[in-house]
């Protein structure tokens, strides 16, 4: 991830990269930044109801194909705000035979390109012109709400002669480009605009003092405008951040399909789900006609416990209706001994019912616990011997049938 912290800075002086001294050294440098005198870069704002980086870049190349067919002119998107309903931010447009004069430094780290005057923002607080002056070149930046809106870039000290002058002449000798000059134009400028220039800083890359504050330029800069940071006028850099982004992209398609698909098999439990838990309910309601039907059928509304209210008519008409128990007579019996026991740590594996009696297989640490849990049963029903085992690991395992 890119900081500040350990970037690097250099400055392109006719297309070799030099480090820019200032007060502040990394201490491990992960990332360069080139800070480059561009002599052409336009720049176009934009704003979209999408903020994908691929498509915004599609859309801003449709908007300048009819400029820009003959190629030779690469495009860079920088987002100023991102939300989740779009996006906006600015473009910038450089030919692409201005980066091949870029020469990143010899480093093994990423490196970064970004216009001149681009991290000077902070000292016009994102609203006037930012001057960086070098050995040849005056270039500029115009703000405006934190945005740039216009580069431009002269020779410093020099001017180009008018097509059929003579040299040799005064009137073919204009005045050269200086600081002034530019200042003038960018103030007849803003006039045209009815706007006014704002504030003005320069920074003269000459000047050993002036480039021993830069870092801490940046710093500034990128507190006021954090998204500085992202700007990048490397062909290379920006083709590595395209796939990665397909990359992410097709991952995010593959997410989808698997989303789509576990929603599927979601569904088809939820059916299986509920055509369970209809079945049961046709059972209930079966089962409670069934014995409506055969021993009670002037009974109405829901019977709770068809099976056991079955089994004691059937017990009835076997005459032994005395002896036999119902099942929740016998739960109920089991929670009685356990709530009157707390301390008896005795698990049921599992509980075997009939109207003679229940049998019960469980564990209890020990063998006094298992016995325990007999003497409980014999203060209610004809409790049968325990059958014990050892159980490594368990303490022991039991066997117990209790009659009625």
């Amino acid at each position: 991830m890119w900081t500040f912290e350990n970037t690097d800075f250099f400055r392109v002086i006719e297309g070799r990269a030099t480090r820019i001294a200032s007060s502040f050294t990394p201490k491990r440098v992960r990332h360069t930044v080139s800070v480059a005198p561009l002599k052409s870069v336009a720049i176009s704002p934009f704003s979209f109801p999408f903020n994908n980086v691929l498509r915004i870049r599609e859309a801003l190349k449709l908007q300048v194909l009819p400029y820009a067919a003959a190629g030779g002119m690469e495009l860079f998107p920088s987002l100023l705000d991102k939300t989740a309903r779009g996006s906006s931010g600015v473009a910038w447009f450089v030919p692409t035979g201005e980066l091949e004069n870029v020469t990143a430094p010899m480093t093994q780290v990423e490196n970064r390109v970004w216009p001149a005057p681009l991290p000077l923002v902070s000292k016009v607080e994102g609203e006037g012109v930012t001057f960086w002056l070098d050995e040849g070149s005056i270039c500029s930046m115009l703000w405006r709400g934190g945005a740039p809106v216009l580069y431009r870039w002269k020779p410093r000290g020099e001017r180009e002669l008018k097509e059929n002058t003579d040299e040799n002449t005064d009137e073919a000798r204009p005045a050269p480009f200086t600081l002034e000059s530019e200042r003038s134009w960018y103030e007849a400028y803003c006039k045209s605009k009815g706007e006014e220039t704002g504030k003005i800083f320069t920074l003269d890359a000459t000047q050993p003092s002036a480039l021993a504050q830069f870092s801490e330029i940046v710093r500034e800069s990128l507190k006021l405008c954090p998204w500085i940071g992202d700007v990048n006028l490397s062909r290379s850099a920006f083709d590595n951040a395209l796939v990665l982004e397909r990359a992410v992209r097709s991952l995010s398609r593959v997410a989808s399909w698997l989303l789509v698909m576990g929603l599927f098999v979601l569904s088809g439990n939820g059916l299986r789900y509920y055509e369970a838990r209809r079945s049961i309910d046709e059972l209930r309601e079966r089962s409670s006609e069934l014995y409506r039907s055969t021993f009670d059928p002037s009974r109405t509304g829901r019977i709770p416990d068809p099976l056991g209210l079955a089994l004691s008519k059937i017990a009835e008409l076997r005459g032994d209706a005395g002896e036999g128990r119902l099942i929740n007579e016998v739960f109920a019996d089991l929670g009685d001994i356990f709530e009157q026991n707390p301390s008896m740590d005795v698990t049921l594996d599992s509980v075997r019912y009939n109207l003679e009696g229940i049998d019960y297989t469980g564990s209890a640490p020990d063998m006094e616990t298992a016995q325990e849990f007999r003497r409980a049963w014999v203060e209610r029903a004809n409790a049968g011997p325990l059958n014990l085992q050892n159980a490594p690991g368990v303490g022991y395992r039991f066997d117990l049938s209790v009659k009625w």
